[in-house]
């Protein structure tokens, strides 16, 4: 299918909608408070409002303006802001990625399966690869989902590469809740003429590319690649239609959801397929956060010290020039003897200093940013903040991460089913475009290492006792101490432990030399074999014998 014939607002209907929610959530996740305030003092068209009696009305209008960011730059002397939007995008990503995952081809998912495997190790668990996946897994955790692009480029790479994109810049089109074609955009220039749109739509098997030329809120009308530099590359690579053809069957771009359904569309055709993002519903809490921590620093600013000095101290500095007051002067003009009593109603010196309520701020943002974190999934245990979890004990740490680790499971749902495909068109580009023979047969698997929460300390302490009782084998013991290690790997290690054990231990024929004649003789009485007994009541050893 064609390009559709894009004209006037863009983004279209109804991408428009979630384009305010993406806008919204981006300058929390960028951290700026010149957007985040334009944002929440604009009036419902878009436009800034040119006064504040919103703040009295009632309804949505009246609730976001009385919002922290949503006041008049007047009323808050200092505005800070805390970058937790910006934390738990990053910890989503750390969840899911900070460990590498794996890329697995099984028995006959290729005829060339060895030279197929190591293809895809070079493809998708290289640092290139490691990094857009870290990159990707913020935007999803702020925007709500992201894209995955191929592309490749052989005077530049000698592979097809993957590039993240976020939902904000895409149409995508939908066939039964699954991406059955999307069509990226960005602004490639801005000059007299307008504001010129590069549109890059994938659909199974081709890559068309489109120039428009309009203005800041409208597509404008079609233009020939040629005329930018940004797509003029374009313009020798397509045909008649202006599609590349990639050779293959499968759409070469992803979707991958943060998390479904997403409430605040989804009964909307178009945008019911899109995930939620982490910040959903907790956008008041941000807020709040940056609110309590604004006060917190107003009180050091209050609590500055201030001295008020009498009128009898100060020097005149001459006509017109006022008068000043030198504090490191050693005697001033004498006094009435009334006005030295300290505390007294005419002392001549007084000092003011406010009293900074440390404690209670502290209180208010832990609670504030414990309530975001546990709203958005996640445990204060992988925050990296120790003020935000206290002192536990490893058993307490574990059961605090488990939050954390039912979300970053549901996630890892939708990064396996939505790249599985994209992995095996991946594979075909790169083997038409690059060389190979790998005759695909199946979709590669991303598996995920298992997270370890608990202690080695604990965890070896575990092991030791159960291999003293018995109850558990060197195999499992390994994979319990290394849960992602693959079959191969746990085998190598047991044959490693077992040399290692028979070096150590005796030689088996030890006890069958001819010089051995059985055990010693006993050197004491405790090693006798039928000790003497005991004597009875009051008898002495002798009697006894």
């Amino acid at each position: 299918m064609p390009m559709p014939e894009f004209s006037g607002a863009w983004p279209p209907e109804p991408w428009d909608v979630a384009q305010s929610a993406y806008d919204l959530h981006s300058a929390w996740v960028a951290g700026d408070t010149d957007l985040l305030s334009a944002f929440y003092t604009q009036n419902p068209d878009g436009k800034p409002a040119k006064t504040r009696s919103a703040q009295y009305s009632t309804g949505v209008i009246g609730k976001v303006a009385r919002w922290f960011w949503g006041r008049p730059p007047q009323q808050a002397t200092k505005r800070l802001h805390i970058p937790a939007a910006a934390d738990v995008a990053r910890t989503s990503a750390d969840l899911l990625f900070g460990q590498p995952p794996q890329w697995v081809l099984n028995e006959g998912d290729a005829t060339n399966l060895e030279a197929a495997q190591d293809r895809l190790n070079q493809l998708l668990e290289c640092d290139d690869a490691t990094a857009t996946f870290l990159e990707a897994a913020e935007i999803q955790a702020a925007l709500g989902g992201v894209f995955l692009r191929l592309f490749w480029d052989q005077e530049v790479t000698d592979k097809v590469m993957l590039s993240a994109v976020g939902p904000d810049a895409a149409i995508p089109e939908w066939r039964y809740g699954k991406l059955s074609a999307v069509t990226f955009w960005s602004v490639v220039a801005t000059d007299k003429r307008g504001t010129w749109r590069h549109l890059e739509r994938h659909e199974p098997g081709a890559i068309e590319h489109a120039l428009y030329c309009g203005d800041g809120d409208h597509i404008g009308r079609r233009m020939p690649l040629e005329e930018q530099e940004a797509t003029a590359w374009a313009a020798d690579l397509v045909d008649e239609n202006s599609s590349i053809k990639t050779g293959v069957k499968g759409l070469t771009a992803a979707y991958i959801p943060n998390v479904r359904p997403a409430r605040r569309w989804r009964n909307l055709p178009g945008l019911s397929p899109l995930g939620r993002s982490d910040f959903e519903g907790i956008e008041h809490l941000f807020d709040a956060l940056d609110e309590a921590w604004s006060s917190w620093m107003r009180d050091l600013d209050l609590a500055k010290a201030r001295l008020f000095v009498a009128a009898s101290l100060l020097e005149q500095d001459g006509p017109g020039q006022g008068a000043s007051w030198d504090p490191e002067q050693a005697i001033y003009t004498p006094a009435p003897s009334e006005d030295l009593i300290e505390g007294g109603p005419n002392t001549l010196v007084q000092a003011q200093q406010f009293k900074i309520r440390h404690l209670e701020h502290q209180a208010t943002c832990t609670a504030l940013m414990n309530r975001i974190l546990v709203s958005a999934g996640y445990s204060t245990g992988d925050f990296g903040d120790d003020q935000l979890s206290g002192a536990m004990t490893a058993t307490e740490v574990t059961a605090r991460k488990d939050l954390s680790n039912r979300t970053r499971s549901k996630k890892a749902l939708y990064w396996g089913s939505a790249t599985a495909p994209l992995a095996r068109t991946m594979m075909d580009l790169d083997e038409l475009v690059y060389g190979g023979n790998y005759g695909l047969q199946a979709d590669p698997e991303m598996q995920f290492p298992v997270r370890v929460d608990q202690d080695p300390v604990q965890r070896s302490i575990e092991i030791a006792n159960l291999r003293t009782a018995q109850a558990i084998s060197i195999a499992a013991s390994v994979r319990k101490i290394n849960p992602n290690l693959s079959s191969d790997e746990v085998d190598e290690e047991v044959d490693a432990i077992k040399a290692e054990l028979a070096e150590l231990a005796p030689a088996a024929d030890s006890f069958g030399d001819s010089d051995f004649d059985g055990p010693a003789e006993p050197h004491n009485d405790l090693q006798q074999t039928n000790p003497q007994p005991r004597p009875q009541g009051g008898d002495t050893l002798e009697e006894a014998a």
